[in-house]
């Protein structure tokens, strides 16, 4: 048996076992009694979890093959990489070097609503409470707790909660790259991995304090190795399965949307096992059935703690008795089409040319590998399932984590493209002509990334704009979210109002009243009666604009006997 696996199984039983129940119970309180029941059950479920880690490792070691050959789950569609040669590096090198240059540039302008909450409730707590609190699905737990040690580093700031966000970002260009060797040609694995580094999009999200580039970041190295253990045809013991464990559980602890990514895998498997049907691949299945068993037992105990919040907080019904465009799958088309727009040169002409070459790409790797197709697409349709039928509000960024698929399949698009359109003629033409091609998609794409610099939400610039305009004795007000940014963090003496009645009073003290909303779409939803009567008696003053969709943050302003 591996020393190294029984050395770890041993750790996790003898943690199971010796653990001071009582004393981290203690530890984890930091005197909350409120908090008391779920921890005693969070600590409870922490020794199982890890007892069964020990188990599990054990047994996984203990059935795992070895060393036979056996007939793989996918025969075709997946490479075997040759080592990346010093030109190959270097040019890694340099793109690691431009992906960070794009990043930290505006790294510190305009936080939104959901990075201030994160900032607020979760990176300003210390990291044993961040591991034991799951009470909003804003808590994305692994990047919480990595914003909290930048907080430790560097002090608060604005770039520092984001640049957990910005390292894995940059990581993902990396993954990605390793990825599309698996998949494709040095020439493309490298040109994806650039677009990627490039993109408007990518460079949003590795500028946002929030889990989306980390999920990302463990797609790629998990899905790379699931589609490792089904293509081979040697068996190495619990290796690969406890990495595609780790990586996928991981995934999960940075978001929960990740168990679609492992729920489609299992459909993958389970597509290819149908297929294989009279062929010797048991062996196969065993390495890809230790995974799945891995992941979950890892993502157990990594969620140990907060397991009984975790459940109920997940479950929750968003804005349950509001009627709000975001649960429409209409409004998640035509935001996905307005966001996808703002990310692209010429908009959405450029756009409509996208979707055709993306056309191009997904025909191209549907012969190359059914399996490997339906790894870059299941993700999204599991996702897009589940939020329906659990009737979840419809935000575009739940699929950001299939980003790096969706660079490989344009890519391979381009490359598709320009060789149908030279009709097969000139081959050496062709290559340079498909390269030019690729160059010149970058290129395009790198044009659009400054409009990521700007603030993701104006709250600076609509607290300017009243500080500046209003006058002595005027009263200030926010509303919904605009409370949080601008109480608990730009600490401003503003009146926080939370009905119509409160704004009634305020209004009965004042003669004139500011007030500052943000996200139209959720006030009207969630506060039809005060939306109301803002339209009615209030005057918009500005709008400040940011690049987070629907967002914008507006000043209004009602002066007494208006109308």
């Amino acid at each position: 048996m591996n020393r190294g696996v029984l050395a770890a199984a041993f750790a996790c039983l003898a943690c199971a076992l010796l653990l001071p129940a009582q004393a981290l119970l203690e530890y984890l309180l930091a005197g909350n009694e409120t908090r008391r029941a779920a921890l005693e059950r969070g600590v409870d479920l922490l020794r199982g979890t890890l007892a069964l880690a020990g188990l599990v490792l054990v047994l996984v070691e203990r059935l795992a093959p070895r060393g036979d050959d056996f007939e793989p789950l996918l025969r075709t569609g997946i490479r075997t990489p040759p080592r990346l040669d010093a030109s190959a590096l270097w040019a890694l090198g340099g793109l690691v070097v431009l992906a960070l240059a794009l990043r930290t540039s505006g790294l510190g302008s305009g936080l939104c609503f959901d990075e201030l909450d994160t900032l607020v409730h979760y990176a300003r707590k210390q990291p044993r409470e961040i591991v034991s609190t799951f009470d909003s699905q804003n808590q994305h737990l692994l990047y919480s707790l990595l914003a909290r040690l930048s907080f430790g580093a560097f002090g608060e700031s604005a770039w520092a909660v984001r640049l957990p966000a910005v390292v894995l970002g940059v990581l993902g260009v990396l993954a990605l790259h390793r990825f599309a060797r698996l998949v494709t040609d040095a020439r493309e694995a490298i040109f994806s991995a650039t677009l990627l580094a490039v993109s408007y999009h990518h460079v949003w999200f590795s500028q946002d304090a929030r889990g989306y580039t980390g999920l990302l970041l463990f797609t790629l190295l998990g899905s790379a190795e699931f589609l490792r253990m089904c293509a081979s045809s040697h068996s190495r013991g619990v290796a690969a399965p406890l990495r595609y464990g780790a990586w996928m559980a991981l995934a999960t602890w940075i978001h929960a949307t990740a168990v679609f990514v492992v729920a489609a895998h299992v459909l993958v498997w389970a597509g290819c096992a149908l297929c294989a049907r009279g062929r010797r691949v048991g062996t196969a299945h065993h390495q890809v059935l230790s995974g799945f068993v891995m992941a979950t037992t890892i993502s157990l105990v990594l969620h140990a703690l907060v397991l009984p919040q975790y459940i109920a907080t997940l479950l929750a019904p968003t804005m349950p008795r509001a009627q709000v465009e975001w649960k429409d799958p209409t409004w998640l088309v035509a935001e996905t089409v307005r966001g996808l727009s703002q990310g692209v040169p010429g908009g959405a002409f450029t756009l409509a040319l996208g979707l055709a070459v993306l056309a191009l790409g997904l025909r191209s790797y549907w012969r190359q590998s059914r399996a490997l197709t339906l790894t870059f697409l299941l993700g999204v349709a599991v996702t897009i399932a589940v939020l329906l039928a659990t009737r979840h509000n419809l935000w575009p960024r739940m699929f950001f984590f299939a980003a790096g698929f969706s660079v490989l399949i344009a890519v391979r698009g381009v490359v598709e493209w320009i060789r149908i359109f030279s009709f097969g003629q000139f081959s050496g033409l062709l290559e340079k002509l498909t390269t030019a091609a690729l160059a010149l998609s970058c290129l395009m794409s790198a044009a659009t990334v400054p409009a990521a610099w700007l603030p993701k939400q104006d709250f600076e610039g609509a607290q300017a704009f009243v500080d500046r305009e209003r006058r002595p004795g005027d009263a200030v007000a926010t509303v919904d979210m605009t409370i949080l940014p601008y109480r608990d963090y730009y600490d401003c003496a503003w009146t926080p109002v939370d009905s119509i009645e409160a704004l009634a009073a305020l209004e009965r003290a004042h003669a004139r009243i500011w007030l500052v909303y943000c996200t139209p779409t959720r006030l009207k939803a969630a506060e039809p009666e005060l939306w109301a009567h803002l339209e009615r008696d209030y005057r918009v003053q500005t709008t400040c604009w940011g690049t987070l969709g629907g967002s914008e943050v507006v000043v209004v302003r009602r002066d007494a006997g208006a109308r």
